[in-house]
C-alpha cells in the first residue's frame, strides 16, 4: 500500500507540473493511463457507461505524514540525505496541552478517528488551541501545523499502538506552553508536564509542499534510518511518557525531534 501510495502521489506531483507548465500532451488518457498502469480503455464505452455507471474504485488517498509510524523505505530509499542537518538540543521543561488517540496512524486517520468524539474534530480543537496566545511555537499565524504552534507529537504511552520500531505510541495534538501556564484548560485536552530533556533533531529547510513533500519525507526518512546512535554516544530514549515532537511547516521546516539519553 505504502508503494501504491508513492507512485499516485508521483502521479499527481506530475499532472501538477504539466498544468502548470502547460504541457496538453502529458495530461492525454493514453500518457496519464501508461504512468498509471491502466489501460486507456475501462472496457465499455462511454455512451454505456453513462447509461449504466459503475464506481470504479482508486485507492488514492494520500497520507503524507504516516510514514513516521509505517516501517516504509529500507532498500527504496535512495535519497541523499545531505540536506537534513542532525544536530542534539536540550528542551527546557514545559508544558504540553493536547489530545490523543491511542489507535490511529498517522495525521488524517487521528483526525477522522477524532471527528467521531463529540468536540474533538480538527475544527474545534485547533480554534481552541489557536486562541492560547504565548504559545513558544507560535509565529503569529492561524492554520493548523503551520505557524500557530500547533504540532503534531507522539508519546510513549504502554497501551498505544506498537510503531514499526517496537514502541507503544499514543499520537497527540497540540501546543507547547510555559512551565508557569495556569490558564483555562479545555475539558476535552490534557495537560501534561514535561521535564527538560536531551532530543535529536532531524530537520530539512523549508520546501514547496505541492512539488517536493514527498521527496522531503523520502529523505528525513532515509536520515533517520541511517543514524548511528553508537557513535554518537546517545540512545533513543523510550522511558514511558516522552514526547517525540513532529512539525511540518513548508514555510519553515519540516522536523522530527526524538527524546533521547545518555547511552549507558
Amino acid at each position: 500500500m505504502c508503494e501504491w501510495q508513492r507512485q499516485i502521489q508521483k502521479l499527481i506531483e506530475e499532472i501538477d507540473l504539466s498544468i502548470k507548465q502547460q504541457d496538453s500532451k502529458s495530461l492525454s488518457l493514453s500518457c496519464l493511463a501508461e504512468q498509471s498502469g491502466y489501460s486507456e480503455f475501462y472496457g465499455v464505452t462511454p455512451g454505456t457507461y453513462r447509461k449504466c455507471p459503475q464506481p470504479v474504485a482508486l485507492r488514492t488517498v494520500i497520507k503524507p505524514f504516516d510514514c513516521y509510524l509505517c516501517e516504509t523505505g529500507g532498500k527504496l530509499m535512495k535519497t541523499r540525505t545531505q540536506e537534513i542537518k542532525t544536530y542534539f538540543v536540550t528542551i527546557p521543561a514545559h508544558k504540553f496541552l493536547h489530545i490523543e488517540n491511542y489507535e490511529s496512524i498517522g495525521y488524517w486517520d487521528f483526525w477522522q478517528k477524532q471527528s467521531l468524539i463529540p468536540g474533538q474534530d480538527c475544527e474545534t480543537i485547533c480554534g481552541l488551541l489557536d486562541s492560547i496566545k504565548g504559545k513558544p511555537d507560535d509565529m503569529g499565524g492561524n492554520d493548523a501545523n503551520s505557524g500557530s504552534g500547533q504540532i503534531m507529537a507522539y508519546r510513549n504511552e504502554p497501551a498505544g499502538r506498537i510503531c514499526s520500531w517496537g514502541i507503544p505510541l499514543a499520537e497527540c495534538y497540540g501546543v507547547r506552553l510555559p512551565m508557569d501556564y495556569d490558564g483555562e484548560v479545555p475539558a476535552q485536552m490534557l495537560l501534561t508536564d514535561v521535564p527538560e530533556g536531551e532530543y535529536l533533531v532531524f530537520e530539512h529547510g523549508p520546501f514547496d509542499y505541492e512539488t517536493e513533500n514527498c521527496s522531503v519525507e523520502e529523505k528525513i526518512e532515509a536520515a533517520m534510518k541511517a543514524f548511528d546512535y553508537a557513535a554518537s554516544g546517545y540512545c533513543l530514549d523510550t522511558t514511558p511518557g516522552r514526547l517525540f515532537y513532529f512539525y511540518h511547516d513548508p514555510q519553515r521546516f519540516w522536523k522530527y525531534i526524538r527524546p533521547v539519553r545518555r547511552a549507558d
